[in-house]
């Protein structure tokens, strides 16, 4: 699957972005309610938008917009005790309609790794690890094409991150869903997605390979955004050292390139 922005214009800025299932794509932005409705289509149609090459109108852009999910953070609901209460909670304010309701419940808590009996929790009583895996059960409860995660990712512990990577890279490589990650935590976002686009003041300041925009190292420390850990000691390494090293996400290959030049 394949979204491309054609010359899309938005706040007198044009846009040319193509986001697809080939990818992970990371997005940093010092605005993210921006790029929610950016991405949700809630600005005026101005320029292209296609679809697997089918062009977004306002005639069709109910059917993109209820294939898109995104998971927020959570919200405290006063009436709402249980995580039954709260997934049921969202399938009736999407007016998803689901053959059989508690079996995708069911199934799309067992995709990020929660058991059954998690539906009787009541949400005061979950970590915040907990609560992350919850929202992004819900965004599967609508059988999207389009996945946004917000800065859940982030709150995963290292062991839910592994585990939630696995279950993105299964929707992107078998069922071809596009997968976004939102967030402004460098270090996680360079080590699993492998697109990267930065955006500042609704401006693309970066849209490519991940390792090739975050070598990008003095743009992105001018425009205050974060730099990963061993993306920051491999450019340190090569303009203080001058040691010939390429940007790895793995230590180990910065390790054998250090044997190897120095």
């Amino acid at each position: 699957m394949e979204i491309k922005f054609n010359k899309y214009i938005v706040n007198n800025k044009e846009y040319n972005i193509t986001i697809n299932s080939k990818d992970i794509t990371a997005v940093t932005t010092n605005d993210q309610l921006f790029f929610e409705k950016f991405i949700s289509l809630k600005f005026p149609l101005k320029g292209e938008v296609l679809i697997n090459d089918k062009r977004i109108t306002e005639d069709n852009i109910n059917i993109y917009q209820r294939k898109i999910s995104i998971a927020t953070e959570y919200k405290t609901v006063p009436y709402i005790k249980s995580v039954l209460e709260y997934m049921n909670h969202i399938i009736v304010g999407k007016n998803l309609i689901i053959k059989n309701p508690n079996k995708k419940i069911i199934d799309s808590l067992k995709i990020v790794g929660l058991e059954e009996k998690y539906l009787l929790r009541e949400i005061s009583t979950l970590s915040s690890s907990e609560q992350a895996l919850i929202q992004i059960a819900a965004t599967l409860l609508s059988n999207p094409e389009v996945i946004v995660l917000t800065e859940q990712f982030s709150k995963l512990d290292l062991i839910n991150q592994k585990k939630i990577y696995m279950v993105l890279t299964k929707l992107k490589e078998q069922y071809h869903k596009i997968i976004i990650i939102v967030s402004n935590n460098a270090n996680i976002l360079y080590k699993y997605c492998t697109k990267a686009i930065i955006i500042k003041n609704g401006r693309v300041l970066a849209d490519g390979d991940i390792r090739e925009v975050y070598c990008k190292v003095e743009m992105l420390r001018k425009s205050k955004f974060d730099i990963p850990d061993i993306v920051e000691f491999t450019h340190k390494a090569k303009k203080t050292k001058k040691v010939k090293i390429d940007y790895h996400k793995d230590i180990r290959d910065i390790i054998k390139d250090i044997y190897k030049h120095v």
